[in-house]
């Protein structure tokens, strides 16, 4: 088994200490609405009027993309400013960066600085959140990977859309931050941008990745014609082939007349847009405003800090200012156990649960944080000196965690290494692995094992559709060319199985057998 103590092992950015109990005392608001729940401290009518935007530009980037609507709502932290949004991630990192999105096997979240101002840059919170909800449309539920510079490019390609009267959208405009660094650099020579990786890019030239990315994006979806080429380029980029020849070979094109275009487009200066009605079938409603107690905003605030690791340091404040200010929960007593899991301190996990009332231990979030409490203390210890008891009650915690909270893939995943440990069948702890990788298949420890269980059982198909895009992923030069070997070795077995079989069409099925369930089982009863 590939994942034990990864589960919490996660390594934290710990940062410069930001007075993250200044974010407590502001007014806080739960803006929900169809799609996205947007927790935010800014000014929230304004705020109302950016989710009715992303709830449009939602059902235009379906209709454009022809993704499936799995309903899965992204919740977003937007910050009124740079000291809250400093609060929530960090002195540090809250210079480098105007937002943050994360897809995680708890769930997806966005983070943005609504007031756009760091000490390198601009950039409005609307076209942020495009951008990265483009990045959730294209990555929800699917292994499919698009190369670094087009997941870029077409992302900031599509978060210039603008609405106009009569329900209509503008979509290929300039975005003005990557003007400006094309203008004061210059592109990226082409063969450079079509290899390059987030791994193989230094920070300082990212931006011009995003800037050449998406410039030649634009071409592609907006005057090549040859949209339809390039979706098969994507299935042998995830295939393995190598990006600059699959682009030249579904082109038609030599790479040489490729950058004659790409250099043409910089020197002229000039992109077309596109005029779109936004599609019939959507209906705006106005989203419910809730103003957050004082509770229920350190909670929130305290939870997001924990599950994202960027400042750690700042529960403490939260915690100290909750006391002052006798807004202290059994909840948050809760997260705290949570936190301290996550570092490896179990008996202050266990001392904080303690303190929690016999009457709330029946609440999810009391489960959750006993569940990986019992589970991660048992994995520290050694084999012969592990509680079975300890390990069935973590067991049965998991269970109603799954059967009331199924679409969450670190229950799964709980539960799958908990039976694991209990010596259940590999049959029956591996489906509800499966059930896990299928809800979060971009969860590099939960694939990881996925994929080493289909080694195993030399269950050649599933595997490849596993570990091709895992490749994708891992920056371990010895966990790649594990997996690459294993991949080799098992591919004669499918060879005679449409050896290329599109990767897009594999991560369709993925998202069938969620919608049904492993073998059927959509509950746990181990």
């Amino acid at each position: 088994m590939l994942a034990y103590l990864v589960v919490f092992s996660g390594a934290w950015l710990f940062t410069s200490d930001v007075m993250a109990d200044n974010l407590a005392k502001d007014t806080w608001y739960e803006i929900d609405s169809a799609n996205f729940q947007i927790i935010t401290n800014g000014e929230p009518g304004s705020v109302r009027r950016l989710a009715e935007d992303l709830e449009r530009y939602r059902a235009v980037a379906l209709d454009l993309l022809g993704a499936k609507d799995d309903g899965a709502k992204l919740t977003i932290y937007a910050a009124a400013d740079r000291e809250s949004y400093a609060g929530l991630v960090g002195e540090d990192l809250s210079e480098l960066t105007n937002g943050l999105f994360d897809t995680t096997a708890e769930g997806s979240y966005a983070l943005v600085n609504l007031d756009g101002r760091t000490g390198e840059r601009q950039l409005e919170a609307r076209e942020f959140l495009f951008h990265e909800y483009t990045h959730f449309l294209s990555y929800n539920g699917t292994t499919t990977h698009y190369p670094y510079w087009y997941s870029e490019g077409f992302a900031e390609f599509m978060s210039t859309m603008t609405f106009g009267p009569g329900n209509t959208y503008d979509i290929g405009a300039i975005p003005g931050e990557r003007a400006m660094t094309l203008l004061y650099t210059a592109p990226v020579p082409l063969q450079e941008l079509l290899r390059a990786t987030v791994y193989n890019t230094p920070d300082e030239e990212k931006g011009r990745v995003y800037a050449s990315g998406w410039m030649l994006a634009h071409w592609i979806v907006m005057e090549s014609g040859k949209t339809e080429e390039f979706k098969q380029f994507v299935v042998d980029y995830n295939n393995g082939a190598d990006p600059v020849k699959a682009l030249t070979k579904n082109l038609g094109m030599s790479i040489g007349e490729i950058e004659d275009i790409y250099n043409e487009k910089f020197q002229d200066g000039r992109f077309k847009l596109a005029r779109g009605k936004v599609p019939a079938s959507f209906k705006p409603e106005r989203p419910k405003l809730t103003v957050l107690s004082g509770q229920e905003t350190v909670v929130e605030l305290a939870r997001f800090l924990v599950k994202s690791g960027y400042n750690p340091h700042g529960i403490h404040d939260l915690v100290e200012y909750a006391e002052r200010a006798n807004l202290y929960s059994p909840e948050l007593t809760a997260v705290r156990a949570d936190a301290a899991t996550r570092a490896g301190d179990f008996d202050q996990a266990a001392r904080l649960l303690a303190q929690v009332a016999p009457s709330n231990r029946d609440k999810f979030w009391y489960q959750k944080a006993q569940a990986w409490l019992w589970l991660n203390r048992e994995i520290s210890t050694l084999g012969g000196d592990r509680s079975k008891e300890m390990l069935k009650g973590a067991r049965d915690k998991f269970v109603r965690l799954v059967n009331n909270q199924a679409d969450e893939a670190m229950n799964w995943y709980g539960l799958a290494i908990t039976m694991q440990m209990l010596g259940y069948p590999k049959k029956q702890y591996v489906e509800m692995l499966e059930q896990a990788y299928l809800r979060a298949p971009r969860e590099l420890h939960i694939a990881q094992w996925m994929a080493q269980e289909l080694y195993d059982r030399k269950d050649a198909e599933y595997f490849a559709e596993v570990a091709q895009p895992l490749m994708l992923e891992l920056t371990n030069e010895a966990e790649y060319n594990q997996m690459k070997m294993m991949l080799a070795e098992l591919k004669p077995a499918i060879a005679d199985k449409s050896g290329n079989q599109s990767q897009i069409q594999g991560k369709a099925s993925v998202k069938d057998k969620k919608a049904s369930g492993a073998g059927g089982a959509t509950k746990a009863t181990p």
